[in-house]
């Protein structure tokens, strides 16, 4: 079966502890295996790119395999896996914590009143930093034989490499390029060069609430939505977690609030990645924003009833489509 959607980013091992004190260890996380299950529930083409630490376990590889899903582009190499404790407040605040050996010996103590030193503070940045730049892949890393795509979803990965993989797409222009970022703090200053590269070559551009207030601080979503879209994307959506999702289709200049599925949660990790992955095979599907959009919230609805990533994968057409109407019927409205 050909591939006709990537979903690009990390494979995780995460260790979460809930705010009710449950807790669920080495769960198969990271955003590539959220989008690329998001996706698989629309799609038995999607394909993941990532890369495989020594201690990622076997057994999520070959539940993987058992899928539709596409692991050619998985890519071994001999060091950590990206682990982290994900702790939930009873607020529903979330955090994260590194467990890669690397980050955790340059952790600041959290009962230490002595500030870090800039030189220490430097050298945690910078073990962050080299840890998720060896667990982010690189397009040339890639089998030549996948690049015969039409869309991609670029996971939030350091601005460095989606730079990378921006570069490589500019002369595959009848790709469908989605994108989501981590937390890049600009302070209203959206004309930085370097977002205007990521930004120049993405169809689609989906921050959450946090990684826009990080661009824009204070920002009004119309106004966010509008310029965003005026420096190269035709598609904004921002997720907003149980608020559900807002989109603005630049070429009808239409702003769409979305509300969510309702379900029972269980663990939210992983939400907005597998909202993106069925966002971009809805669109391939369909070619309408809106439509896509519910392609996403019944991937994410799927996604959170669970833990880990890998459950959603026995989620079968008939339930998928199930949600859709209704979600449908929930956003029956004019912009």
């Amino acid at each position: 079966m050909a591939t006709k959607h990537l979903c690009v980013g990390s494979l995780a091992l995460n260790d979460t502890v809930y705010a009710d004190g449950r807790t669920s260890m080495a769960n198969p996380g990271g955003n590539a295996l959220y989008a690329a299950v998001g996706a698989n529930i629309w799609s038995n083409q999607v394909g993941i790119v990532a890369v495989v630490g020594y201690d990622w376990p076997p057994d999520y590889t070959d539940t993987l395999r058992q899928s539709a899903i596409n692991t050619a582009g998985l890519i071994k190499k001999d060091h950590e896996t990206l682990r982290a404790w994900i702790i939930y407040e009873s607020s529903g605040y979330r955090q994260y914590f590194s467990r890669n050996t690397e980050v955790v010996l340059r952790t600041p103590d959290p009962f230490s009143s002595t500030p870090l030193t800039a030189a220490e503070a430097a050298a945690y940045s910078d073990a962050a930093r080299r840890v998720h730049l060896r667990n982010s892949p690189l397009p040339q890393e890639l089998p030549p034989h996948l690049w015969n795509i039409d869309a991609i979803h670029l996971c939030p990965m350091r601005l460095e490499t989606l730079l990378a993989w921006i570069d490589y797409l500019q002369d595959k222009p009848d790709i469908f390029v989605s994108v989501d970022i981590s937390p890049h703090p600009l302070n209203g200053n959206l004309d930085d060069p370097e977002l205007l590269k990521l930004l120049s070559r993405v169809d689609a551009f989906m921050p959450s609430e946090v990684e826009a207030e990080g661009l824009m601080p204070g920002y009004h979503i119309r106004t966010f939505c509008r310029e965003i879209a005026a420096r190269g994307p035709k598609i904004v959506v921002v997720k907003q977690g149980d608020h559900g999702a807002t989109l603005y289709n630049r070429n009808h200049n239409l702003l769409y609030q979305i509300a969510p599925y309702p379900v029972e949660v269980n663990d939210l990790t992983g939400a907005g990645d597998s909202f993106c992955g069925g966002f971009s095979v809805g669109y391939l599907k369909t070619g309408d924003p809106l439509e896509a959009i519910f392609y996403g919230t019944v991937s994410a609805s799927f996604v959170i009833e669970g833990f880990g990533g890998l459950h959603a994968l026995d989620v079968n057409h008939a339930q998928a489509e199930e949600r859709l109407a209704k979600v449908r019927q929930l956003n029956k409205f004019r912009p």
